[in-house]
């Protein structure tokens, strides 16, 4: 048997709740990660030589703001008209791409988040030696960004084809004219006495 692709939408092409799906899930996972310690390491300061955990949310606290802000975006993109879904589609994508990169750039300096975490803690504009290793937690984040950073770019083509809430008007459909001509909506007749409904049922006979 062969598949059909839900209305409006083309063979290959995700609908919403695919959509949030592949979006919603690695961003859930992702903040969830930043709970976690993504470097550990050691001061070279006499005043601090203890062990220094540092985590996702005190290493990148930009990923949390901008996978919430996908979040948004997926919202905007599934409820949205025309071209608010455009804007939608960007900020998504970038997004996305932006919380990639700082988890991608705490996992490979893990010494530069140690001594900037140390710095921070000794209230110092400027950042000790130290030694740091990355953690697995902080690899599991940057896996959960790519599979973000993927669902977020197909979410944002696939949306090109979808129907936002005011989708009769986004076909073309336009609110019937009055006699000289002004625009008549529905609430117009509605607080004449009229059934708009009957305006557009077939005719019996």
């Amino acid at each position: 048997m062969t598949s059909v692709a839900p209305s409006g939408t083309r063979p290959g092409a995700l609908d919403k709740k695919r959509a949030a799906l592949v979006v919603l899930v690695p961003a859930a996972l992702l903040l969830g990660l930043t709970t976690r310690t993504w470097a550990s390491g050691e001061s070279k300061d006499v005043l601090s030589q203890a062990v220094t955990d540092v985590t996702g949310g005190t290493a990148a606290p930009g990923v949390v703001g901008l996978t919430t802000v996908c979040v948004v975006a997926l919202l905007g993109l599934m409820t949205g008209g025309r071209i608010i879904r455009a804007v939608a589609a960007i900020a998504l994508v970038l997004a996305s791409l932006g919380a990639l990169a700082m988890t991608v750039l705490v996992a490979l300096r893990p010494v530069d988040t140690v001594a900037d975490a140390v710095a921070r803690e000794l209230a110092r504009t400027t950042a000790p030696a130290a030694t740091g290793a990355s953690t697995v937690w902080v690899w599991l984040a940057v896996a959960a960004a790519v599979l973000l950073a993927l669902g977020s770019a197909s979410a944002a083509v696939s949306s090109r084809r979808w129907a936002g809430l005011s989708g009769r008007y986004e076909r073309g459909d336009k609110p019937a004219s009055g006699p000289r001509g002004e625009v008549r909506t529905t609430w117009d007749e509605l607080s004449e006495g009229r059934d708009p409904t009957l305006r557009d049922a077939p005719d019996e006979t």
